[in-house]
């Protein structure tokens, strides 16, 4: 073997060498993810700041419609219906979310909120729908299935306590029922306590309630918006 067959021989073994602990160093692979849907209305900011929906993050949410009518598993087998579902209610929460950041902000007219108010109702809120869904756990398993971390549902949970703040605070109230009302709905009703005390189910209930109420007013929302709402779903 000539010189410079040793030398690239020589390379060679050295670039074999430092492979394998090269590559067991780097990270794990980027997840990619894409735009299933594009919307735009004139409170997110018009066709000049369209928004867009992740495909993750839409069957994440399909997921959460799942685990909202079913007590076991973690959302899979979500169907189209359960997608719909979900883009809307990503939809109105975005919209609400919007105008609740604009009322904050002090750019559109209204009292601006304390911190400790937003702050009380991320919290109350969010416990609220995690607690209807079964539990934080859960809810991180469904988005472990869809390579969402925490991180991401603590927002989702954000943007839907600000739409549910906004609503109570310039819509209609929802989120603290009158005892006088969480009794009307226990008697009335289909809940899932039935055949418990009130006294013994009455936080539960209101939690209950609370989201039965956000669910509602926000198909509503959406249901007046329709006329100044564009949503394309991207194939």
């Amino acid at each position: 073997m000539n010189r410079a067959a040793r030398a690239g021989a020589a390379l060679v073994v050295a670039a074999a060498a430092t492979a394998g602990p090269r590559a067991a160093a780097q990270p794990p692979p980027l997840v990619v993810d894409r735009a299933v849907a594009r919307f735009y209305a004139p409170e997110t900011g018009g066709t000049a700041r369209p928004r867009f929906v992740g495909e993750r993050m839409l069957s994440f949410e399909a997921r959460l419609v799942v685990l909202s009518e079913r007590a076991d598993g973690i959302g899979d087998g979500y169907q189209d219906r359960h997608m719909r579902e979900a883009l809307d209610r990503h939809v109105a929460e975005a919209m609400l979310s919007s105008l609740a950041h604009r009322l904050i902000s002090g750019s559109i007219p209204g009292k601006r909120p304390s911190e400790d108010e937003i702050a009380h109702a991320e919290v109350d809120v969010g416990a609220a729908i995690v607690e209807r869904l079964g539990g934080r756990a859960r809810v991180d398993a469904a988005a472990a299935a869809e390579q969402l971390d925490t991180t991401e549902v603590d927002d989702l949970l954000r943007r839907q306590a600000l739409a549910a703040w906004y609503i109570d605070r310039t819509v209609s109230p929802i989120l603290q029922p009158s005892d006088e009302q969480l009794r009307e709905v226990f008697r009335t009703a289909n809940h899932p306590f039935r055949g418990r005390p009130f006294e013994a189910v009455r936080g539960p209930l209101e939690r209950w309630l609370v989201v039965e109420r956000l669910r509602a007013a926000e198909e509503a929302f959406l249901q007046s918006a329709r006329a100044r709402l564009t949503i394309a779903v991207i194939r």
